[in-house]
Protein backbone atom coordinates (compact mmCIF):
# COMPACT_ATOMS: atom_id res chain seq x y z
CA UNK A 1 0.00 0.00 0.00
CA UNK A 2 1.21 3.47 -0.68
CA UNK A 3 -0.20 6.85 0.27
CA UNK A 4 -0.46 9.92 -1.90
CA UNK A 5 -1.23 13.45 -0.75
CA UNK A 6 -2.97 15.81 -3.15
CA UNK A 7 -3.26 19.54 -2.63
CA UNK A 8 -6.09 19.93 -5.13
CA UNK A 9 -9.10 17.67 -5.71
CA UNK A 10 -10.48 18.24 -9.20
CA UNK A 11 -13.33 15.78 -8.63
CA UNK A 12 -16.80 16.97 -7.66
CA UNK A 13 -16.47 15.46 -4.19
CA UNK A 14 -15.95 16.46 -0.58
CA UNK A 15 -14.25 13.18 0.41
CA UNK A 16 -11.24 13.73 2.64
CA UNK A 17 -9.57 10.57 1.41
CA UNK A 18 -10.17 7.46 -0.65
CA UNK A 19 -8.73 3.97 -0.79
CA UNK A 20 -8.19 2.13 -4.07
CA UNK A 21 -7.79 -1.61 -3.75
CA UNK A 22 -6.18 -2.40 -7.10
CA UNK A 23 -2.75 -4.02 -6.90
CA UNK A 24 -1.18 -3.47 -3.50
CA UNK A 25 -3.58 -0.62 -2.81
CA UNK A 26 -3.33 3.14 -2.83
CA UNK A 27 -4.66 5.74 -0.42
CA UNK A 28 -5.19 9.30 -1.59
CA UNK A 29 -5.53 12.08 0.99
CA UNK A 30 -7.03 15.35 -0.31
CA UNK A 31 -5.47 18.08 1.81
CA UNK A 32 -7.91 20.81 0.73
CA UNK A 33 -10.76 18.98 2.48
CA UNK A 34 -9.10 19.25 5.91
CA UNK A 35 -8.99 22.12 8.38
CA UNK A 36 -6.29 20.90 10.78
CA UNK A 37 -3.34 18.54 10.95
CA UNK A 38 -5.37 16.42 13.37
CA UNK A 39 -8.05 16.02 10.66
CA UNK A 40 -5.38 14.80 8.23
CA UNK A 41 -4.11 12.23 10.77
CA UNK A 42 -7.68 11.01 11.34
CA UNK A 43 -8.22 10.55 7.60
CA UNK A 44 -4.92 8.67 7.27
CA UNK A 45 -6.01 6.31 10.07
CA UNK A 46 -9.52 5.93 8.63
CA UNK A 47 -8.30 5.06 5.13
CA UNK A 48 -5.59 2.74 6.52
CA UNK A 49 -8.26 0.76 8.38
CA UNK A 50 -10.28 0.48 5.14
CA UNK A 51 -7.17 -0.87 3.43
CA UNK A 52 -6.41 -3.35 6.23
CA UNK A 53 -9.98 -4.66 6.30
CA UNK A 54 -9.86 -5.28 2.55
CA UNK A 55 -6.31 -6.65 2.53
CA UNK A 56 -7.03 -9.19 5.25
CA UNK A 57 -10.44 -10.22 3.88
CA UNK A 58 -12.82 -8.70 6.39
CA UNK A 59 -16.28 -10.13 6.90
CA UNK A 60 -17.77 -10.46 3.38
CA UNK A 61 -21.28 -9.68 4.62
CA UNK A 62 -20.26 -6.30 6.08
CA UNK A 63 -21.72 -3.40 4.11
CA UNK A 64 -20.04 0.01 3.81
CA UNK A 65 -22.19 1.52 6.59
CA UNK A 66 -21.19 -1.24 9.02
CA UNK A 67 -17.55 -0.82 7.99
CA UNK A 68 -17.68 2.92 8.69
CA UNK A 69 -19.39 2.28 12.05
CA UNK A 70 -16.58 -0.14 12.95
CA UNK A 71 -13.92 2.39 11.94
CA UNK A 72 -15.64 5.17 13.91
CA UNK A 73 -15.92 2.98 17.02
CA UNK A 74 -12.26 1.96 16.68
CA UNK A 75 -11.05 5.54 16.36
CA UNK A 76 -13.19 6.72 19.26
CA UNK A 77 -12.85 3.59 21.44
CA UNK A 78 -11.89 5.59 24.53
CA UNK A 79 -15.27 7.36 24.37
CA UNK A 80 -17.12 4.04 24.12
CA UNK A 81 -15.32 2.18 26.89
CA UNK A 82 -16.40 3.15 30.41
CA UNK A 83 -13.65 3.95 32.93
Amino acid sequence: MYMEFKVHDDRDSKESGITHFCGEGRIIIYLQHHETLTDIYSTITHESIHWALEKYHHEPNMDSYQEHDLIFATLWAEDYIPN
